[in-house]
Formats: structure tokens, C-alpha cells, sequence
């Protein structure tokens, strides 16, 4: 037991008044908790000095004082004390949701659920992660990086940034392409896509941009070297024999487009059309072929 606060003076040590009486009130409010109580309360406000708030105060020592629990083991000031339960300890505990907090029981466990809004009018969820800091001035986020995507802070902004999709300029497409990667094939002025797996064939580069003309060369497509793959349907104009091939992906052949050459035949010279075309002279049975300004005898 400590000596009494008065002794030697054996003045109060509050002023001899209302708010002498008040203060000294409260204070016993403070001391029974610290006894434990599920029932503390308190008016944060302050009370009056007058006999208003004098009973008032009382009051709230009376409501604190019918809380004190025997049972278990309290924490003071709380409102919160424990029993034990077979192997474990109960939690008991007499919660009060306020503005925009609400609490839900679910026969086991206590939910505490709530919805802050910040000053800048901003809305986010209990355990989000989420929070507002002086004065609403800053955002903060736990963030991270999932797969090819980055979250860089420089001290002032949060960057997010992810692998992009740029498209390559040039006869063969780069290296290190994967699914997405664009290639826009300057030999033959396409645009390339590619689309390995997910049920596609090889070859996996597709043409996103229908063909608009046939490839003009000598040799056909082959996706050798400079040259893109050959896509079903696809033309190419043969320069050297002035021939249009058509590529065939059941078989992969090109196939010319034109009726097959056939030798004229007759004692009289046709019309020529294009060099290597042919003519059986049959009034003197010889083979001739147009060499682009005459018929020469085979």
C-alpha cells in the first residue's frame, strides 16, 4: 500500500472545487481499470465543472465499476478479458463498430470489416495494402512485378514496365522473338506475327496483312536467307521465265498459274507471246522456239 498523496499537508491535491471533484473522479475511473473491467467508459470530451458533469462522472465510475468480471483474466482498461476453454484460451471481447466499420461474428471468430475514406476522397479497403500518408499528400502500395513486368521507384514516382511488343525492321526477323513479337520483312514489304504453340503449325511467323502482290524474284520464297516463309495461297512471279507460280502448303510445290506450254502446230508461224515459246513448222516437220524477235530451228 503506498503513503497517502496528502500526508504531510493533508490538503487535496486537487483545487477544493467542481473541477477539483470532476478530475479527481476521472482518475478513479483510471485506477478501476487498471482492477480490469469489460465496461470501461469514459467521456473523451471532458466533463463540466458544474453538477451536471459531476454527475455525469459518476456515472461513468459506476458503469466502469459493474464491469469489473472475476472470471478470467482482463485487460485493463479494455474492455477485453480472457477464460480459459479446455487446451485454450477465449478472447472475450464487447466490440462496437463506428464510422463505417462494422463488425459481423460468425460463431467462431469476430470479423472486423471497413471502409476508409481519405481526405482526398479516395476509397480503400481494410487489408488492402493500401493507404493515404500526410495528409492524403502520398500514395502508398505494396506492389510487385509479375513476370516480364517491373516496378522501379526513383525516389519520386513508381514506374511499372513490362516486356512491350516492338516490331523489327528487317529482311529476317530477331532473335529472340516469342510468342507476340512483330517482324516486318523489308524483302518482301510484310507484316509478320509470331504464334509458336497453342495449337499453330510451323511454321509459326504469320502474315497479319493479306497479300497485296505476288513476289517478284527468281528464285521462289523458301524462308532461307532473306526470304520469309511461303504461306499457302501465296504468288510469286517467276522473272526469269515471266511465268505466275502459285504455292501449294498440302504439298509444298509452287505451281505455275498458267495453262501448261503446248507446241504450235501448223505449216504457217503463229503469233509468238513470250520468249521460249514453241512451234512444229509441219510443212517441213521442224521444231522451232521464239527467241524474242525470231523463230530459231531447234
Amino acid at each position: 500500500m503506498s503513503a497517502c498523496g496528502h500526508y504531510p499537508s493533508r490538503h487535496s491535491l486537487h483545487t477544493p472545487n467542481f473541477r477539483g471533484a470532476v478530475d479527481a473522479l476521472v482518475e478513479c475511473i483510471y485506477t478501476i481499470s487498471g482492477v480490469g473491467t469489460a465496461s470501461f467508459t469514459i467521456d473523451p470530451s471532458g466533463y463540466a465543472a458544474n453538477f451536471e458533469g459531476l454527475v455525469q462522472v459518476i456515472e461513468d465510475l459506476n458503469w466502469t465499476l459493474s464491469g469489473v468480471n472475476s472470471g478470467g483474466s482482463i485487460v485493463a482498461g479494455s474492455g477485453i478479458y480472457t477464460t480459459a476453454s479446455g487446451a485454450f484460451t477465449v478472447v472475450n471481447a464487447a466490440i462496437e463498430g463506428g464510422s463505417g466499420i462494422y463488425v459481423t461474428y460468425s460463431g467462431r471468430y469476430a470479423f472486423i470489416n471497413a471502409t476508409v475514406l481519405s481526405a482526398s476522397g479516395v476509397s480503400f479497403t481494410a487489408g488492402s495494402g493500401l493507404y493515404l500518408s500526410d495528409g492524403g499528400t502520398k500514395f502508398n502500395l505494396g506492389a510487385y512485378g509479375e513476370g516480364s513486368t517491373t516496378v522501379t521507384y526513383n525516389g519520386g514516382n513508381v514506374a511499372i514496365s513490362g516486356r512491350d511488343t516492338p516490331i523489327t525492321v528487317s529482311g529476317n526477323p530477331a532473335p529472340g522473338y516469342g510468342n507476340g513479337s512483330l517482324w516486318f520483312d523489308t524483302t518482301e514489304g510484310r507484316l509478320f506475327v509470331y504464334a509458336s504453340g497453342n495449337g499453330t503449325a510451323y511454321p509459326a511467323w504469320y502474315q497479319t496483312n493479306a497479300e497485296a502482290f505476288a513476289v517478284k524474284s527468281e528464285v521462289p520464297p523458301s524462308g532461307a536467307g532473306l526470304n520469309s516463309p511461303p504461306r499457302d495461297g501465296q504468288l510469286w512471279f517467276n522473272n526469269l521465265l515471266g511465268s505466275l507460280f502459285i504455292y501449294d502448303a498440302t504439298t509444298s510445290g509452287w505451281y505455275e498459274t498458267g495453262p501448261s506450254r503446248s507446241f504450235a502446230y501448223s505449216s504457217t508461224a503463229p503469233a509468238p507471246s513470250v520468249e521460249g515459246a514453241g512451234w512444229l513448222d509441219s510443212s517441213v516437220s521442224v521444231l522451232k522456239v521464239w527467241n524474242g524477235s525470231a523463230w530459231i530451228t531447234v
